[in-house]
């Protein structure tokens, strides 16, 4: 069987006026919570798996406040690009606890209705069009994993898994690029950590070393210019080596 996903990341910050307002009247105002923060950023990456366990690629698309506007244009932009693909399985992390409570609360403000995949529909049954990897990672255990900690294991370099955490306030336009950079490459890791979860679930015909290596061409391709477009292509060409060296050892 075939399936589309499209894997999506938020970039949040806390609005401090909020934050504040909040805390002139409750000492106990946690900065933590989801009501009190602010899209900055929002990145998608649309990726196949078929059947035969090949891998195809689509769009990589990404909004920012500092290109929109606003939030609410951020989301309402994200928003419209999920509707277009109304078929695909939204894939996050953390997405339950975190991204879908912040997005609620953007679009209860502004006066938007969430995506299909993301409404509140209890009733519904079958097949699930939001995936939390984080959820699923867990295993029905309360263990929570960084998606950081997940690709080193997985041994995606330091280089480019250092960057998660790198992610702050973006004040200039350079800033905002790293920003949107950064969004847009937690996309693409989280599609890796799915497939790497499929593998190991058993889903036929996945070859992980040549899936990865597709994921990175396919996105590299639509964003040739992105700040760590090298240490990509670096470890793409890894795994092709550590591939060609399996087929040599097998022969």
């Amino acid at each position: 069987m075939t399936d589309t996903y499209l894997a999506v990341d938020l970039e949040m910050i806390v609005d401090q006026k909020l934050y504040k307002m909040h805390k002139s009247f409750d000492r106990t105002s946690d900065d933590r919570a989801k009501a009190i923060k602010r899209v900055q950023a929002a990145a998608a990456f649309e990726f196949t798996l078929g059947s035969d366990g090949q891998i195809k690629t689509g769009p990589v698309a990404s909004w920012t406040e500092h290109g929109w506007g606003d939030e609410r244009e951020v989301v309402s932009q994200l928003f419209e690009y999920i509707r277009e693909r109304d078929h695909q399985i939204i894939l996050t992390y953390g997405g339950v606890g975190t991204d879908v409570p912040v997005l609620l609360f953007a679009a209860m403000k502004n006066g938007l209705t969430l995506p299909r995949q993301w409404l509140h529909q209890p009733w519904v049954k079958g097949k699930r069009s939001h995936l939390d990897l984080e959820i699923l990672l867990r295993n029905g255990s309360g263990n929570r994993h960084h998606l950081s900690q997940v690709m080193l294991r997985l041994g995606v370099p330091l280089e480019l898994v250092e960057q998660k955490a790198s992610a702050s306030f973006a004040d200039t336009a350079e800033g905002w690029q790293e920003l949107q950079d950064h969004c847009e490459l937690d996309c693409l890791l989280l599609a890796v950590a799915k497939l790497a979860w499929m593998k190991a679930q058993g889903i036929d015909g996945i070859d992980y070393q040549a899936a990865v290596i597709a994921l990175i061409a396919g996105f590299l391709r639509r964003r040739p210019e992105h700040r760590l477009a090298v240490e990509l292509q670096a470890y793409a060409d890894d795994l092709q080596l550590s591939m060609t060296a399996g087929f040599a050892m097998a022969a």
